[in-house]
């Protein structure tokens, strides 16, 4: 049996797995043989620079916003989809490699499933994604004029036209569903005039840290002069777009 990890901790409801060196190493050679030969979709943003800010502001220009967030996204990934998905980038030795970037499922789901804390575990999600359907009903949104930002695990759809915005979030829910990629149902928001994602509030023109990560900021012991010169940067790096 294949030793990929050296220890697993839980921490804020969730399962981490620190990597071996062996399964550090391969996961870093997949990254490098993925950065020469694949470009991802425009909507995701985790490859984008920018990141969450920059899938924010995509969205600014619109009036009425949807959110998916994927629940327990890693560990819905199967390995046989890893695998799959490898080897239609044909990548050499896909079932082993797949091997060593799962691990024994800690929570329901897969048995064997994609792990938090490897450092392929972001690409090979992606990778996964992008041969799903899901994928085509992201398309088929975009079709319609829809704006679509995925970031890793968290979607957010815009649009002017409430008919055409709920259109497309129900067909990438249920495709969701049926892809056994489950929407956490505490952070579906359907169609609406304001959202809240990456702790920031998102509405016509503006995008702002919430007022709930601003006072737990405030309150913090652990400030100094260059965190709170970093928080300040990081608010304003998020308001940067924002219609006067």
């Amino acid at each position: 049996m294949i030793e990929n990890y050296k220890f697993k901790y839980r921490s804020r409801g969730k399962y981490f797995f620190v990597p071996n060196e062996k399964c550090e190493r391969r996961g870093r050679r997949m990254i490098q043989f993925f950065s020469k030969r694949i470009d991802f979709p425009d909507y995701f943003f985790h490859y984008k620079k920018g990141g969450h800010v920059a899938a924010l502001h995509a969205h600014l220009p619109n009036h009425l916003f949807f959110r998916i967030d994927i629940q327990n996204f890693y560990y819905s990934i199967a390995r046989m989809r890893v695998t799959r998905a490898l080897r239609d980038w044909r990548y050499p030795g896909a079932g082993t490699f797949a091997k060593w970037s799962c691990v024994v499922n800690p929570g329901p789901g897969p048995k064997f499933a994609l792990p938090i804390g490897f450092v392929q575990s972001p690409l090979l999600a992606s990778l996964v994604l992008m041969k799903s359907p899901v994928n085509d009903a992201i398309e088929r949104a975009q079709a319609k004029g829809v704006c679509i930002s995925v970031y890793l695990d968290d979607f957010i759809g815009s649009h002017d036209d409430l008919a055409v915005l709920t259109a497309a979030y129900e067909d990438i829910r249920g495709t969701c569903v049926a892809a056994g990629l489950i929407p956490n149902p505490a952070k579906l928001v359907p169609p609406s005039a304001a959202i809240t994602a990456f702790n920031c509030d998102l509405t016509n023109g503006s995008a702002l840290l919430m007022p709930a990560r601003v006072n737990k900021y405030m309150a913090s012991r652990d400030r100094t002069a260059m965190s709170d010169a970093g928080f300040a940067q990081y608010q304003a790096l998020v308001a940067s777009q924002n219609v006067p």
